[in-house]
C-alpha cells in the first residue's frame, strides 16, 4: 500500500506545494522560525486592536501643524483646479458648458448642473498632463470652460482656479494629508506606550 504524495490545496502556490511534497515543512528549524514569526504577527495584531479608535486628530491640531510648516506645502509646479464632467454626448456637453460660462459658480443654474451631472474635482499639475491638454487647461481663465472629445464621449473642463509654482497651498488642499500624517504619528506613539505598559505588566520576574 502506497502512502502517496501529500494532497495539494488548489489555493497554494506552486512553490509551497513543492515544499509540502518535499516534506520541507516538517523541518524542525523551519517550524521554530514559523512559530516565532506567528507570535510576532499575533502580538502586532493585538497591539493594533488595542489602539483602534484611541488616536484622534483635532481641527486645531491640523491648523497648528499647517501654520508651523507652511513651507512644506509649496507647489512644485503650476497647478489648476478643475471640475471635470466626463462622458456626455455633444449636445449635453455644450449645454453644461454654456450654463457654467453664463452663470456664476454659486448661482442656482450652475449649482443645478453640478448637482445633476456630478463632476469630479481634479487638481492638474502642468508637468503631469500631455502638452495639448496642459495648453488648454493653463490658458483658460478662471470660471471658464472648454470641451474635448474623448473615447467615452465629450468631456467638459471647468476651471475653478489656477496657482503658480512656488505658492503655498491653502489648508483646504492639504488638511487630509496633515490629518493622515498626525494620525500616523499618534498611532505609533500610542502603540509604543501600549508595548511599554504590557512590558511592565508581563515582565518576567
Amino acid at each position: 500500500m502506497s502512502c502517496g504524495s501529500p494532497k495539494h490545496n488548489t489555493q497554494d502556490t506552486p512553490a509551497y506545494s513543492a515544499a509540502v511534497e518535499a516534506r520541507f515543512v516538517d523541518d524542525q528549524n523551519l517550524k521554530k522560525e514559523l512559530s516565532l514569526f506567528n507570535k510576532k504577527i499575533i502580538a502586532a495584531k493585538y497591539i493594533e486592536s488595542l489602539a483602534v479608535g484611541r488616536a484622534t486628530v483635532t481641527i486645531s491640531e491640523i491648523d497648528k501643524y499647517y501654520n508651523n510648516h507652511k513651507t512644506e506645502f509649496k507647489r512644485n509646479d503650476d497647478e489648476v483646479v478643475v471640475l471635470v464632467f466626463k462622458g456626455f454626448d455633444k449636445n449635453t456637453a455644450i449645454k453644461i458648458k454654456n450654463t457654467l460660462d453664463r452663470n456664476p459658480q454659486d448661482s442656482e443654474k450652475s449649482s443645478g448642473v453640478i448637482t445633476q451631472h456630478k463632476p469630479v474635482r481634479v487638481v492638474f499639475k502642468k508637468g503631469e498632463v500631455r502638452e495639448n491638454l496642459a495648453n488648454r487647461l493653463f490658458s483658460t481663465k478662471k470660471n471658464d470652460s472648454f470641451i474635448i472629445q474623448q473615447n467615452s464621449g465629450f468631456t467638459v473642463f471647468y476651471v475653478l482656479e489656477g496657482f503658480k509654482k512656488g505658492t503655498v497651498k491653502d489648508l483646504v488642499f492639504v488638511s487630509d494629508e496633515i490629518q493622515a500624517k498626525l494620525l500616523a504619528i499618534k498611532k505609533h506613539q500610542l502603540k509604543e506606550k501600549i508595548i511599554d505598559s504590557l512590558g511592565i505588566e508581563y515582565a518576567k520576574p
